[in-house]
């Protein structure tokens, strides 16, 4: 799997992969339903100073995305988890890979955790977090989860530095 970070300037390449996602993944992302031009200003509004993106490429097309957000800038220690997979590239191991990559990237920067925010009827990122421990509290239509992470530890750092390495090598 060809998966690595995403530059600042790659913004638009995300905002591509997020305006041909279909409506319904789009709602589910945004948690509600979002406009091209929308979907435009929040990529090109993201602040990468507090957000890490990485991407699966097929191809040189960026085909799944994962955001990491430090969600309060009081406590820098609690991010947000966004995760996106088009759907052709659905059921393969994507979303798993790129939450995974994800939770070392929070560990790596000592948060204690992420927070996943969804509708309560979003099964597929439900299933995809419960594998990392996620237990979902429902109210209103929506559902949270936290998943702790651990403090970064020697290996931990060199496991991002590998996974760069891997994704650029393969750019």
């Amino acid at each position: 799997m060809n998966i690595r970070k995403l530059f600042p300037s790659e913004a638009t390449t995300l905002s591509d992969h997020l305006i041909r996602l279909t409506l319904d993944a789009r709602s589910l992302r945004f948690m509600g339903g979002m406009h091209d031009v929308a979907v435009r200003e929040h990529c090109a509004r993201l602040n990468w100073f507090r957000t890490v993106v990485i991407g699966y490429f097929d191809e040189g097309v960026l085909r799944g995305a994962a955001e990491l957000h430090v969600a309060d800038k009081l406590r820098p220690d609690l991010c947000e988890v966004a995760i996106t997979v088009e759907a052709a590239w659905q059921n393969q191991g994507v979303g798993t890979e790129l939450l995974r990559r994800l939770l070392v990237i929070a560990r790596n920067r000592s948060a204690r955790g992420v927070l996943i925010n969804c509708f309560g009827d979003n099964y597929p990122i439900q299933h995809i977090a419960r594998k990392f421990g996620a237990r979902f509290r429902s109210r209103a239509g929506e559902s949270e989860a936290e998943i702790p992470t651990r403090a970064p530890t020697y290996f931990s750092l060199y496991e991002e530095v590998v996974d760069d390495w891997f994704g650029w090598s393969l750019f």
